[in-house]
């Protein structure tokens, strides 16, 4: 029911009970006010007619007193007159059978103690008022009597003249004073009720505009704004919602855009309640499922091998809170089985309760195949790399082995330019053989991780004993900071640190050399960081430093460009980043993150 109505059906019983009210009192009022009008008239023109005609009231004879009793009738408009002595007892009368008989009725005494006043006895258009007048005794005053008034005794009470007069006149004014009281009150209270109505449309047009606002946000448009005009609550309400709005606008988007966003997704996405009963699917859910009418299913319905106990993906979100890429068997129709990833995670109402589940299902069948393609091809690619570094190892040593031959045999015959050209030969047969071992060394990073517990000082160590050679000779110096215990491949862990450590020793500026060698724990594993004083490096060049053969000075260094290309490998294996910060001339330092492991691969 509106508002309006409310008040008005408020209103109108109090406005109808004071209606009744007022005009009741009113009625008693004016009938009170007419009948004492009445009875005062009654009396003055009984006194007159006393005073005028002089009747003999001291020595009252029927006779001599019923000419004044009819006048007195006749002038005041009366049913009937009598006169009685101060007991009531009637001594003369218009109706002349009442005669010695006492005055009726109970109310009459208490006017027969010298008192005047009226009784009605009953009130109708056919009643009558009976009117009580005292007659007093009158004696002849002198000046001197009539200067003395006030302090002579009361006098002699003779009678009381007795007049009924009928209420047909007064009864007609009463309800026609009452008529007119009513139309009156109508029409006041129905201008109160006009002026209600009008006034509770002005002080509910703000409500109205609220509601229009509620509305455009309910669909979706969280940017609404309602007018303000006035300085009162209502506009104190009006500014309280713009400012909501504002905030929704900022920090919700609208249902369309969500829609939007959820119908063109590429995965399929459903929507269900704490059950797994399907509320609401996407586009790429009916599209992939070959179905339209998902809603009500459950869920696991569409994972027909799928447990539905605390070990399927809806008992591990049950139990965890959330799932991430979990993968199971869709069936999306007779016969057709997808390879699926499912994440899925509550959906929290404003309390924080759960209200319902979404899940995003991910078809990764391609994905799959291509993965098993590009494993056999990594797999055939390294056995490759493997057979051909190894195989190209037996020649070139062959060629090393008789280019020192000819040149310790034929030296002395074939000449100086001879022997350069040996020379040549045997550094370039050198660089080829360790090219190939560098290729023989990089083809054996494996993926599979063998994860162990491993003190990084004890890997550390053993790369410095390696190294001992280049350290001495440069007279490179190695500062060590604290280095953790962790879960990794020793292998991996000892390569990373030799090849980054080699460079920094090898890529050395005029100062010996100074490297720092130290680790950090952060939120997801620990980062561990190698830094020289070395020549530096460009960093526009970042892209190609990693990357298979990605050499920046030429041949003047030693090196095939592969170190820092397993570096990468190894540390991608571990799902970690490895990457640099360094200038030109103010050496470079190297970073890598290894993420914690918890489980052994």
């Amino acid at each position: 029911m509106k508002i309006r109505i409310k008040l008005l059906l408020f209103l109108f019983p109090p406005l109808l009970l004071s209606g009744l009210m007022i005009n009741y009192l009113t009625g008693r009022a004016v009938c009170t006010t007419l009948h004492k009008d009445t009875a005062a008239r009654i009396e003055a023109g009984a006194k007159r007619l006393i005073e005028t005609s002089s009747p003999d009231f001291a020595r009252p004879q029927e006779n001599k007193l019923l000419p004044f009793l009819f006048s007195l009738s006749t002038d005041l408009n009366a049913l009937r007159a009598c006169f009685t002595d101060a007991n009531g007892n009637i001594l003369a009368h218009t109706d002349v059978t009442q005669l010695g008989r006492s005055l009726p009725g109970t109310y009459s005494r208490k006017f027969l103690t010298g008192a005047e006043g009226y009784e009605i006895t009953e009130h109708y258009a056919g009643g009558f008022m009976t009117v009580y007048i005292p007659v007093a005794e009158r004696k002849p005053e002198t000046p001197e009597e009539l200067a003395l008034r006030g302090t002579r005794d009361a006098a002699r009470n003779l009678g009381y003249l007795v007049v009924d007069v009928p209420l047909k006149d007064s009864i007609a004014t009463e309800k026609d004073i009452a008529r007119k009281s009513a139309v009156i009150l109508a029409a006041v209270y129905a201008f109160i009720l006009l002026t209600a109505f009008f006034l509770t449309g002005l002080a509910l047009r703000p409500i109205r505009r609220l509601m229009d606002g509620t509305r455009r946000i309910s669909l979706g448009d969280y940017g609404a704004s309602i007018p303000v005009y006035t300085r009162d609550e209502f506009g104190d309400l009006a500014r309280s919602f713009n400012e909501m709005s504002r905030t929704l606008s900022g920090t919700i988007v609208s249902k369309n855009y969500l829609d939007a966003i959820v119908d063109n997704m590429l995965d399929a996405l459903v929507v269900t309640d704490l059950e797994g009963v399907i509320k609401r699917a996407n586009r790429a859910a009916k599209a992939s499922l070959g179905r339209g009418g998902l809603e009500g299913m459950g869920v696991l319905e569409l994972f027909p091998w799928e447990s539905r106990g605390p070990d399927g993906w809806l008992g591990q979100l049950r139990k965890k809170g959330e799932l991430r890429d979990y993968e199971a068997v869709l069936a999306a129709g007779p016969g057709a089985l997808i390879q699926t990833q499912v994440s899925a995670s509550f959906i929290k109402d404003n309390a924080g309760a759960s209200s319902g589940i979404v899940v995003i299902i991910r078809d990764v069948t391609f994905r799959k195949k291509y993965e098993a393609e590009m494993a056999r091809s990594n797999e055939d690619l390294q056995r490759f790399a493997f057979v051909a570094s190894h195989d190209l190892q037996e020649p070139l040593r062959t060629i090393s082995n008789y280019i020192q031959l000819l040149e310790s045999k034929y030296r002395t015959v074939l000449g100086p330019e001879a022997e350069r050209h040996a020379d040549f030969i045997t550094g370039a047969v050198g660089r080829m053989r360790s090219l190939v071992r560098d290729l023989l060394e990089y083809s054996k990073i494996d993926a599979a991780l063998n994860l162990k517990e491993v003190d990084s000082e004890e890997a550390l160590d053993y790369v410095l004993a390696i190294l001992q050679d280049s350290i001495s000779s440069s007279g490179a110096v190695i500062r060590r900071g604290e280095l953790p215990r962790l879960r990794a491949d020793r292998g991996h862990l000892e390569r990373l640190l030799q090849n980054l450590i080699s460079n920094a020793i090898k890529f050395r500026g005029d100062a010996p050399p100074l490297v720092r060698v130290g680790a950090e724990r952060g939120p997801g594993g620990w980062t561990f960081h190698v830094k020289d004083n070395g020549i530096g490096i460009d960093e526009k060049y970042g892209a190609k430093l990693f990357k298979l053969f990605g050499r920046l000075h030429g041949g003047g260094v030693d090196g095939a460009g592969i170190g820092l290309a397993s570096c990468k490998k190894i540390v991608d294996y571990y799902g970690g980043k490895i990457w640099f910060e360094s200038e030109p001339g103010k050496g470079s330092s190297f970073f890598f993150s290894i993420p914690a492991q918890h489980d052994a691969a």
